[in-house]
């Protein structure tokens, strides 16, 4: 009786571990594209720079990194890219948000363990047109290409 309880229990850990991996995975490697009509169907592809022990470990996922940056945006916008990497030692997202209405981009840097914003950074100016008309043409350029579901192995 008790190998069944003590075998019980450990199936049941090692089936709540791989629900938690498996959960995880999905939102560090892809973000909601937040901002858009169709940001349930597609998703944003994050670029990770650390190892996958390192980027399994944040305790903020990328879709709630993504929802701490937009809500930093007052007049709204839209979520182009991010990134996860190391920073001065800390975890952390680099998301690029496109505001609203304005001929700027924002970064918006966001601790990856803590949900704080490390960083938040609009580029106005030339340098804001250069980086606006990028993420547009990034996202025009993600629009027309095929769905995941299509491409071939």
């Amino acid at each position: 009786m008790k190998k069944f309880v003590v075998l019980s229990l450990a199936a049941l850990l090692a089936a709540s571990a791989t629900a938690r991996a498996q959960t995880s995975t999905d939102s560090v490697r892809t973000m909601k594209r937040a901002g858009t009509s169709d940001s349930t169907s597609k998703r944003v592809n994050l670029k990770v720079k650390v190892d996958a022990n390192v980027a399994s470990s944040a305790k903020i996922s990328a879709d709630s990194a993504q929802g701490i940056a937009l809500a930093q945006v007052q007049e709204g916008g839209k979520i182009n890219s991010g990134e996860l990497h190391m920073e001065d030692g800390k975890l952390v997202y680099d998301i690029n948000v496109v505001p609203n209405g304005k001929k700027t981009a924002r970064l918006v840097r966001v601790d990856a363990m803590t949900g704080d914003i490390v960083k938040d950074k609009q580029y106005g100016g030339v340098k804001g047109v250069v980086k606006k008309h990028a993420q547009h043409e990034k996202e025009e350029k993600a629009q027309k290409a095929p769905a995941d579901s299509t491409k071939k192995p």
